[in-house]
């Protein structure tokens, strides 16, 4: 019994891997460039907190919403189980089935919650993850997590912050994963943003924030925040 458990434990250990290395590879990527090109102000470090915040929304690149009680609630959760798999979690962090990892739904909500606020009741269901499928188990209360590889579509630079009262307005850019290349020494060249988003967000009572608005914004607009 203890050897099929191990073996099954190399499998989780193996494929958890292979899932988050290629997304957090690039993100580590990303991270090394960012920290080139910006400096260590306050102003910059926000940005980087404000990156890493939004990264598993831009990262799946889902339908614009003026308010997040109108978002696609199942792109939603898909973007809460990234938010998990993204933070690298420890190989015997969850329980795991046929090489599958089983993230339970109570960890699912509070990801939701974390992301979106706590106004929005998370109806558990079978989602898309961009690529994969995050099934959910009624009987076990979970989701059901494929061991495989997928890189995200975009990653977040955050070119703007405006600060008003209990709310953040980011200009961010998305930079297409496909179109980072390395240049004659070996190093990651940084792309130019495929397209610009505004991502609002709103303070809770604590004084954390949760995203509540994901908007288009129009091409001049950037212009004048990048001068």
């Amino acid at each position: 019994m203890e050897e099929k458990k191990g073996s099954k434990a190399l499998n989780f250990v193996v494929g958890t891997v292979v899932i988050i290395l290629v997304i957090a590879g690039l993100v580590s990527i990303i991270g090394s460039v960012a920290g080139k090109i910006g400096s260590s102000s306050k102003k910059s470090q926000n940005f980087e907190e404000y990156e890493s915040f939004i990264r598993p929304v831009i990262m799946n690149d889902p339908n614009t919403f003026d308010d997040v009680s109108k978002a696609n609630p199942e792109q939603l959760i898909a973007i809460s189980v990234w938010s998990i798999l993204q933070n690298n979690p420890e190989p015997d962090q969850y329980e795991y089935s046929d090489g599958d990892m089983l993230i339970p739904q109570k960890e699912v909500e509070q990801s939701f919650k974390k992301l979106f606020g706590n106004d929005i009741k998370i109806v558990h269901t079978t989602v898309d993850g961009g690529g994969i499928e995050f099934k959910y188990s009624e009987k076990k209360k979970c989701y059901v997590i494929p061991i495989t590889g997928i890189t995200p579509i975009y990653t977040p630079k955050v070119i703007r912050a405006e600060e008003k009262s209990g709310s953040v307005t980011l200009t961010v850019g998305y930079l297409a994963s496909e179109d980072w290349v390395m240049d004659e020494n070996g190093k990651m060249t940084q792309p130019e943003p495929s397209k610009y988003m505004k991502v609002t967000l709103r303070s809770n009572s604590d004084g954390t924030y949760y995203i509540s608005a994901l908007q288009s914004t129009d091409q001049t607009e950037i212009v004048t925040a990048k001068k």
